[in-house]
């Protein structure tokens, strides 16, 4: 089955938190406070659903995509059967209990800046580039539900079980 778009992906997000343990979003309530935080875990959980479900990709993680810098994103998905179809690069920020929920917003809006504003190293053009970010408090669902994003930047969301949230914000990269 051919990856079509961020709707797989979120799917997947939204698969792993809402089915695939129903211990899932325990698990992420108790790494919430643990120091370092939870999403190098996220990132192995998601590549593993995304490649379980779609035999025909390949997803490398903390890949330096972005020219000229040492700024390295999250995910790098490739489809192995069509080289011509775009590649997906992903942003991943997962809301930690050692910051507040102004740094959570400020960490995905660097995201979305980097999307936005760092150019992508040829040999990954075209692409679909997402910040993906995951919240679990009443007070970062707050903050970014009343966000005025910036003219032309949309971030979408979808409510997950446990008051665990899913944003995105999608850019093609010609």
């Amino acid at each position: 089955m051919p990856l079509q778009d961020l709707t797989d992906i979120v799917d997947r997000v939204w698969y792993w938190i809402n089915r695939s343990d129903e211990k899932v979003p325990a698990k992420i309530a108790a790494a919430y406070n643990q120091k370092g935080g939870w999403e190098g875990w996220a990132q192995v959980e998601i590549a593993y659903l995304v490649e379980e479900k779609y035999s025909n990709v390949t997803i490398d993680r903390e890949v330096n995509v972005y020219e000229g810098t040492a700024k390295e994103n999250d995910f790098v998905i490739t489809d192995n059967h069509d080289a011509t179809k775009p590649k997906q690069i992903i942003e991943l920020k997962t809301e930690r209990g050692t910051q507040t929920p102004t740094e959570f917003k400020k960490s995905f809006l660097a995201d979305i800046k980097k999307i936005q504003t760092s150019p992508i190293d040829p040999k990954y053009k075209p692409a679909q580039a997402f910040a993906v970010a995951i919240s679990r408090t009443i007070e970062s669902h707050k903050l970014l539900f009343e966000t005025e994003w910036e003219r032309g930047t949309k971030v979408t969301r979808v409510e997950c079980k446990d008051n665990i949230y899913i944003w995105w914000y999608e850019q093609d990269i010609v």
